[in-house]
């Protein structure tokens, strides 16, 4: 009887599994991420920075822009600004030369933003808001969405290792 069900589990994936993260690459900036099975795409963007999409109350959205006010720094200054203003209160904070990440909490929330540096003055992100009763469904997606944010091949902006997601 074991013997079966051992052959049956071989045999028959579970949904879990048998789900494929799916690429997204944005060819106007020249970016790629991987989106988590799950998701439906909800919105791109009629300039084509960018995608947003769904799964139930949870929302990923993924874009570029090029930098008009500045560097990366103060670029990620200005998103903690923001997200301040906005009643994010961020307890994760992480930035080096070449990438960023910002988490944190408002309400039931729970934010979490990547950003990376870009050829030709321009930075790529990923914000991940979901619902904190989600966190343990979702929170296994995060380390796999910081790894497969990069730019395209060619671009020679290093992020170096990013840090364990929270």
């Amino acid at each position: 009887m074991q013997r079966l069900f051992l052959l049956l589990l071989l045999i028959l994936p579970a949904p879990a599994f048998a789900a494929e993260w799916e690429p997204y690459a944005n060819a106007r900036f020249g970016f790629a991420v991987d989106i988590p099975p799950g998701f439906t795409l909800v919105r791109e963007a009629d300039n084509g920075d960018g995608r947003t999409y769904g799964n139930g109350s949870t929302t990923l959205a993924v874009w570029a822009h090029y930098l008009t006010a500045g560097d990366f720094a103060e670029e990620v200054a200005d998103r903690r600004v923001t997200y301040g203003q906005e009643g994010w209160d961020l307890s994760y904070d992480r930035e080096t030369t070449g990438w960023a990440s910002l988490s944190g909490t408002r309400g039931d929330r729970i934010l979490y933003h990547r950003i990376i540096a870009l050829c030709g003055d321009a930075v790529a992100s990923f914000v991940l808001d979901y619902p904190q009763s989600m966190k343990a469904e979702i929170s296994p997606f995060v380390g796999k969405l910081v790894k497969s944010l990069h730019p395209a091949e060619g671009c020679t902006n290093a992020q170096g290792a990013a840090p364990a997601a929270q």
